[in-house]
């Protein structure tokens, strides 16, 4: 009894240990970025398996990606709609411009003033945003990655 008692903790601890290396390691920026993005998280998941909330598109694969390209969100804003027709694409220096100030970025890259948007959060920290991108690379791609 003690025998088998032994070799059932042994498995667990096998399985625990193989979770635990199967687990993301982000680099330090973007553990940082991680960190940021909490504040988004009442609009927007960050996970692979995760369908998207209402107020959001999940954000998991967004880097790199086509605007506007979640099929599983259908309440994109009429700014969002312009700018995928005009072809944006969510590079590096598109998300740091967008993640300062949406709105703005939407009139530039649409050429339309009167630009309807749904994003109003604005993150100013230049840090903040850098370390936001290299989280969502990071992770794009990676299911395990959250």
């Amino acid at each position: 009894m003690l025998l088998k008692s032994m070799l059932a903790g042994a498995a667990a601890v096998v399985l625990l240990a193989g979770t635990a290396m199967a687990e993301c390691t982000l680099p330090p920026e973007a553990a940082a970025g991680k960190t940021v993005s909490n504040q988004c998280k009442s609009c927007h998941v960050f996970e692979a398996d995760k369908p998207s909330r209402p107020t959001g598109p999940n954000l998991h694969d967004v880097a790199g990606a086509k605007a506007g390209a979640r099929e599983d969100f259908t309440k994109y804003s009429t700014g969002i709609q312009a700018a995928t027709a005009k072809g944006l694409t969510w590079t590096d220096e598109n998300l740091m411009e967008y993640l300062a100030d949406p709105k703005a970025f939407l009139v530039k890259f649409t050429g339309d003033a009167n630009v309807k948007h749904g994003m109003f959060f604005q993150l100013k920290d230049e840090q903040k945003r850098k370390d936001v991108i290299n989280y969502l690379k990071a992770i794009k791609g990676k299911a395990d990655c959250s």
